[in-house]
């Protein structure tokens, strides 16, 4: 089957990541450097004009995700800055290290607002490890993203959309483009997830094709061969 074409629950992408990671000795902070420019490049070339941006920056990896796409931005003349749900040196692990390279280069961190403008958002809130309502500060923040003027861009998964159903969990930002990483997540090809998506893209992150060996998908997208084949 196509890896294009195979879709997978947020659990089978973490264990991608894992075969990436511990089977292929790709460094955890190397594939969040090649998320946070993959998404970066996307904003290049969809938005050529932007000049400013904000990374709303969640507690785990997805938030790390967000302050390598700022220290990008910031890098290359943009007015950036990263709203963070937790402080920095709070943060563990890779996400840790994002955190003090944005830091490093003077980037500042702010909290939460009720109006956020800029040219483009940037959602690294809530990576698709999330099974529950999103409440209290993640949903007040999505809904000041979701009311500003500002082109939206998510991380991987729209916070608050559940990476294997395609169903909000409560509040949900609503992106107009979404990059997404490793594995091709059912939930962005199902229920709802269409309304929240905005444009989707996929980026392997140059991970070796083997870490999909042996790893039976969850579900698979039809072709138009298939499509025409059973609907003449």
């Amino acid at each position: 089957m196509d890896i294009g074409r195979r879709l997978y629950r947020a659990e089978q992408v973490g264990e991608l990541d894992r075969r990436a990671i511990e089977d292929h000795g790709i460094e955890g902070f190397e594939l969040m450097q090649r998320a946070g420019s993959a998404v970066f490049r996307a904003i290049r070339a969809r938005y050529p004009e932007a000049k400013s941006l904000v990374a709303c920056c969640g507690a785990g990896n997805n938030g790390g995700d967000g302050y390598v796409i700022a220290s990008l931005a910031r890098q290359a003349g943009f007015d950036t800055r990263v709203i963070a749900m937790k402080a920095p040196e709070e943060l563990k692990g890779d996400a840790r290290r994002a955190a003090d390279a944005w830091l490093d280069m003077g980037g500042p961190v702010g909290e939460p607002a009720r109006e956020i403008e800029a040219d483009v958002i940037v959602d690294s809130l809530l990576g698709t490890g999330l099974d529950r309502e999103v409440r209290d500060d993640y949903a007040a923040l999505i809904d000041s993203i979701n009311a500003s003027h500002a082109s939206v861009v998510a991380v991987d998964v729209p916070s608050g959309l559940h990476a294997d159903t395609g169903m909000p969990l409560g509040n949900a930002v609503r992106a107009d483009l979404t990059v997404s990483f490793i594995g091709r997540k059912r939930g962005l090809e199902t229920g709802q997830a269409p309304d929240f998506n905005g444009t989707l893209l996929f980026n392997d992150l140059d991970v070796p094709d083997t870490i999909y060996r042996d790893l039976e998908p969850d579900a698979e997208r039809l072709s138009e061969d298939t499509v025409e084949q059973f609907l003449p």
